[in-house]
């Protein structure tokens, strides 16, 4: 049976012609993504008690009125960093069906809400949509220019965003900059362990800048190619002679269908890791302001607790947040301003930083981007 990628999951009492419709939605949106659910995608209809919940993996859940028991193994979850979106009758019955640990979350209602919305907020916590999905290709054009543009392909047909430098830097542009950009907002980067790979000062740097970036490595290593000492921690894929065609350039259908396949499982690690991390260090930094944070939810959120018990939306970003992130941020209709909060070291290409600064001017009072290492400096004045 197919080991899972990603897990979704429904509690509580679900209607019937809800639960039907969600499940055709889901269906439908990862049969884009050439994924099946049952498949690649798990999924879970019951009881939060006997949810085996994967930490280290892309999990989410919809959470219906449930019994008091079953609210504490929805709060355990909850601790161990699972989002749990609250799903009420109505809107303005939330705090009456569920918990105050619960009620606190963003929720979303069967009055107000489609099961098509409940659906894509899921693969949303999930990050199961196609605008979540990035890869990084490292390659060396002298040596592996065929292979690339093969995967390029493969990975755009299944609806990654896939960086390849030919194809994505536009004339004019600043090429290192965007360059690192890209790679900063990349959920894995596929390198192309070539005879020279490390021969190169560009290809090196953008190996080792992925792994302090947390960006998960994945490596399609050509045959004889030993492994370089600094690869010990990457996924390794070793390709094989049989793995290209006559020309010992292009890869087969089947290498190509092998790494894509990687690629999908790794990215679903690498998502999970990397919002560990950022959760990690918010967290720490709002400690250090004797503030505390409270569970994940819809689009991923989380409330903040200042020491005075003031209440700060908060909306993790990883790699590049945008407009589109920061307007998504004020959608949930929480007390103004809400806070995006994401790593920013590496994230400084100057077309974006002037224009996230001449945005900010306009935002400030509903919407701010800061970094999660200043969170809790910025959140001792939050007004």
């Amino acid at each position: 049976m197919q080991e899972a990628y990603y897990h979704l999951a429904i509690f509580g009492a679900v209607p019937s012609d809800v639960l039907t419709t969600v499940e055709y939605e889901l269906r439908s949106r990862l049969a884009e993504l050439q994924l099946e659910l049952g498949q690649e995608v798990s999924w879970y209809v019951g009881a939060p008690e006997d949810f085996k919940g994967e930490g280290e993996q892309c999990t989410a859940a919809l959470c219906f009125p449930l019994e008091e028991q079953s609210e504490r193994a929805v709060v355990q979850l909850m601790k161990d960093g699972i989002p749990i979106i609250p799903v009420a009758t109505q809107k303005s019955t939330l705090p009456q069906e569920f918990s105050v640990r619960l009620a606190k979350l963003n929720g979303l209602s069967l009055d107000m809400d489609s099961a098509s919305t409940l659906a894509l907020s899921l693969l949303e916590c999930a990050s199961l949509l196609p605008r979540q999905r990035k890869v990084f290709l490292s390659y060396r054009r002298t040596e592996s220019t065929d292979a690339a543009l093969q995967l390029y392909a493969a990975l755009s047909e299944r609806l990654f965003d896939v960086f390849l430098d030919t194809h994505e830097i536009l004339p004019g542009e600043h090429f290192q900059d965007v360059l690192w950009q890209k790679l900063c907002d990349s959920d894995v980067m596929l390198y192309l362990d070539t005879p020279d790979y490390f021969g190169s000062r560009w290809t090196t740097a953008e190996f080792g800048r992925a792994g302090w970036r947390g960006v998960a490595l994945l490596r399609a290593g050509w045959p004889g190619v030993d492994m370089d000492s600094r690869s010990q921690y990457t996924t390794n894929l070793a390709l094989a002679a049989e793995d290209f065609c006559a020309d010992k350039t292009k890869l087969t259908d089947e290498a190509i269908l092998k790494i894509c396949s990687a690629v999908e499982n790794l990215r679903a690690e690498s998502v999970a890791t990397r919002y560990k991390y950022l959760i990690d260090s918010l967290r720490v930094s709002v400690g250090r302001a004797k503030g505390k944070l409270e569970g994940v939810s819809l689009r991923r959120s989380l409330i903040a607790t200042t020491w005075n018990d003031k209440k700060i939306a908060i909306y993790p970003a990883l790699g590049v947040p945008t407009t589109y992130t920061l307007h998504a941020a004020t959608e949930d209709n929480h007390p103004p301003p809400v806070a995006v909060v994401y790593d920013d070291i590496g994230i400084q290409e100057r077309k974006w930083q002037n224009h996230m600064e001449w945005i900010a001017d306009y935002v400030k009072g509903d919407v701010r981007l800061i970094s999660m290492y200043g969170a809790g400096w910025n959140f001792e004045d939050w007004n």
